[in-house]
């Protein structure tokens, strides 16, 4: 990759190519140039950095990738080697100083690579900064993940090796707050124009006013910020230099063509309303004046800083955040040896989690190839007339829902054996008349103490759904999604403070979910992989133990308050160990 994979020149392009596996060389190989311990330690398999290759680097399906690259050209750098660093990155937190640093002189991040002899070097960094450049261009142009598609095959494999069941599946969300300055309107509005006439010749723009062309002339000096500039208005003179702005950024609109985040500012904080006729007010020649719109017409999708225009504004109780939205997907089954993530889907932190639920069940079903999702498991925040719909279709997976948007409810309606609706409030715990409306489609019901309760037709399809659905919610599923918490806080603990990312861009956050996400499986795999090796150890220390002994020679304890003093029975029957006191106790077990 390096150059090669630059776009534009035909001589500089790249052609894909598989990786070929690692050839060990016998006087390169540092592992043979190791004392033995050492050696020994780095040749195990439950190792970390083995575990790691095996899991993530070796199932890293370069096929995927394809697209990126041409038919001619040089061949591309190992991508399964750029993957696993990767992930390797965001997994320990690290910087990309930090990772290089590792990956060229840390031996066993070398192995987790698949490094074997000396010799064997990382691609540069150009060539890893260029990969995801390819990947965030490829996703802008074809709408595809490539990155995620690479990590759904690797879940299947890993899926398929450790007999992983799927068939049921939960699910919970996280917002991220994106490494943005939070700011107010106004200085988002000046960073906005600062951005944009970073290149731009100003003397295009010289008909403004003096005191607005200072201003522009401010905002392109290094050593001055828009703090600087609003930091001695008060807010009269703040409300003047808005109205202002709208105005600069009017007369800046046609020579910012390709500058589209100023355009879309202007459009969610300015429109143009008539000039009264008894004002003079600067305006064109059809009588329209710059006017600020008023907050609560701004949408939450708005840009919420002129470094990051993908992220989104959502106010979730006491929690504000602009940036992200995270929805993670893993199996469940108490035969399980261990639960693995099978979809990661990111989006903007306006997007509602009822939006993740139909995409994460379809991608987790292409995970678990054979396997059907049968059992989805969520929170409140998934529900919605859409998702009840879908769900309550034949052959829809159960919806285990622990909540429901909206107040309790509070009627049971049923329909008797003559066809009659019939309508139970369970707040009085009484019957209820009910009628229909003569003026238009409504059902009406009549509570005892004279109040009523209406309901379209709509409305009342959406009432009973939402009650067959509550209808068959099990007990036994009570306990499955709080288990999904700890998932997300081993995702995303590595966060900054304030659930911070240290990046800004939708494709950037997308990676490091992702990469977090493959690093949580792998950690998993890691974890059964050295808990088995221990158990296995500690079952040939038991038979090792036991062939010194009769089969009736049990230690057992003598009571409970006696916790750690046992009595032995026929322990030393046939040994040359006998103690002189066969009823005497020994003491820790020994």
């Amino acid at each position: 990759m390096h150059k090669s994979m630059m776009s534009g020149d035909p001589y500089l392009e790249a052609m894909f190519k598989r990786t070929p596996d690692t050839q060990v060389d016998l006087f390169e190989n540092f592992s043979a140039q190791l004392p033995a311990r050492k050696s020994s330690m780095l040749d195990d398999p439950n190792a970390w950095h083995n575990v790691f290759l095996r899991e993530v680097t070796s199932r890293v399906d370069e096929a995927v990738f394809e697209p990126l690259f041409n038919a001619g050209g040089r061949p591309n750098a190992p991508l399964r080697v750029l993957i696993g660093m990767m992930v390797l990155k965001e997994g320990n937190g690290w910087s990309d100083k930090q990772l290089f640093d590792h990956c060229r002189f840390d031996l066993r991040c070398m192995r987790a690579l698949g490094q074997f002899n000396i010799e064997d070097d990382v691609p540069v960094e150009s060539t890893y900064y260029e990969l995801r450049r390819r990947l965030n261009e490829y996703q802008k142009e074809h709408g595809k993940d490539l990155a995620g598609a690479a990590f759904r095959t690797a879940t299947q494999g890993q899926i398929e090796t450790y007999d992983i069941k799927g068939s049921k599946i939960r699910m919970d969300s996280k917002l991220i707050q994106s490494n943005i300055a939070k700011s107010g309107r106004l200085e988002l509005i000046l960073n906005t124009i600062k951005k944009a006439i970073s290149t731009l010749d100003l003397t295009v723009v010289s008909q403004l006013p003096e005191q607005d062309m200072q201003m522009l002339k401010d905002l392109r000096e290094k050593n001055k910020t828009v703090t600087n500039i609003t930091y001695p208005l008060d807010d009269a003179q703040k409300g003047a230099l808005l109205i202002r702005a709208g105005y600069i950024i009017e007369r800046l609109l046609p020579h910012c063509i390709g500058e589209q985040t100023l355009a879309r500012l202007y459009q969610e904080h300015y429109q143009q309303v008539p000039i009264e006729q008894d004002q003079d007010e600067p305006g064109g020649p059809d009588q329209q004046k710059v006017a600020l719109r008023p907050p609560g017409s701004i949408p939450a999708n708005s840009l919420q800083s002129a470094h990051d225009p993908q992220a989104a504004y959502r106010r979730k109780g006491q929690q504000k955040v602009s940036g992200y939205h995270a929805n993670i997907t893993e199996t469940y089954d108490p035969s399980n040896p261990f639960e693995l993530l099978t979809d990661v889907h990111v989006d903007g932190a306006d997007i509602s989690e009822a939006t993740f639920l139909q995409p994460a069940v379809e991608n987790s079903n292409a995970v678990l190839g054979p396997q059907a999702v049968e059992h989805v498991t969520t929170d409140g925040g998934y529900d919605s007339i859409e998702n009840r719909e879908v769900m309550a279709q034949q052959g829809s997976p159960h919806w285990n829902m622990a909540k429901h948007k909206g107040t309790r409810q509070r009627y049971a309606i049923s329909v008797d054996e003559h066809g009659q609706l019939q309508v139970y409030c369970t707040k009085t715990d009484a019957q209820c008349e009910h009628n229909m409306a003569k003026k238009g489609d409504k059902l009406i019901i009549h509570h005892k103490d004279g109040s009523k309760r209406y309901m379209t037709r709509k409305e009342l399809e959406e009432y009973l759904l939402l009650q067959a659905h509550l209808s068959h919610q099990k007990q036994e599923d009570a306990n499955i999604r709080p288990n999904v918490e700890a998932t997300i806080h081993q995702v995303f603990h590595r966060l900054l403070k304030r659930d911070k990312m240290k990046y800004r861009g939708m494709f950037k956050c997308k990676l490091y979910v992702l990469s977090r996400a493959w690093w949580t499986n792998f950690r998993r795999i890691l974890k059964n992989e050295v808990e088995k090796t221990a158990s296995g150890l500690v079952a040939q220390l038991l038979r090792a133990i036991s062939v010194l002994f009769e089969p009736n020679q049990v230690i057992l304890p003598r009571s409970r308050s006696q916790k750690y003093t046992f009595q032995p029975i026929q322990l030393f029957a046939k040994s040359s160990l006998s103690p002189r006191n066969s009823n005497a106790s020994v003491q820790n077990g020994q």
